[in-house]
């Protein structure tokens, strides 16, 4: 396990998890993680921006992220709600396959010739654990492989979800 930007990661088999503590209750975790209006403030690492973001959340519901880097390259985010508990858990898919091309481009030769860049999705878990006037916050990512989930890794996804939660941990010091 290794710390950066406040958070701690930690690569298991097939996971990427991070952890780490937030000075607000669940409710208001949840609320900023999951309303778009917040989430345009913090969704993507340090200079990108989230100029677009749709969220049905409901199960079966789907999520769009578009996050727009300094030079205005834009990388599209979607997926769908698996399992919703209220101010305590979200489960919904990573549905890579919708940038089915842009994937094989960038990791491509890094991971083995079984992997069906048509189909690829991450599955992802978070979860707002109640510590009273604080929230131990969990984000696991579950890959289809360890070569795919390293792949990623080598694309620096670990710093970019924990420059992605600095942002989140000042757009909840703004409520």
């Amino acid at each position: 396990m290794r710390t950066i930007n406040d958070a701690d990661v930690d690569i298991r088999d097939r996971e990427l998890v991070i952890t780490r503590v937030f000075d607000a209750p669940p409710a208001l975790v949840y609320k900023v993680w999951t309303e778009p209006e917040h989430i345009k403030n913090w969704w993507g690492p340090g200079p990108f921006t989230a100029p677009r973001c749709e969220v049905d959340l409901k199960v079966g519901g789907e999520y769009l992220y578009v996050m727009r880097s300094p030079d205005g390259q834009e990388f599209t985010v979607a997926g769908r709600y698996i399992e919703i508990v209220e101010n305590q858990k979200l489960v919904y898919t990573d549905d890579m396959f919708k940038q089915a091309d842009f994937w094989k481009k960038m990791i491509g030769s890094k991971v083995g010739p079984d992997v069906d860049f048509s189909t690829l999705h991450l599955i992802v878990m978070v979860t707002f654990e109640d510590q009273g006037d604080t929230t131990n916050f969990k984000l696991v990512t579950r890959f289809v492989s360890n070569e795919v989930r390293d792949a990623m890794a080598g694309m620096m996804m670990a710093e970019g979800w924990t420059s992605s939660l600095q942002k989140f941990a000042t757009e909840l010091s703004k409520i």
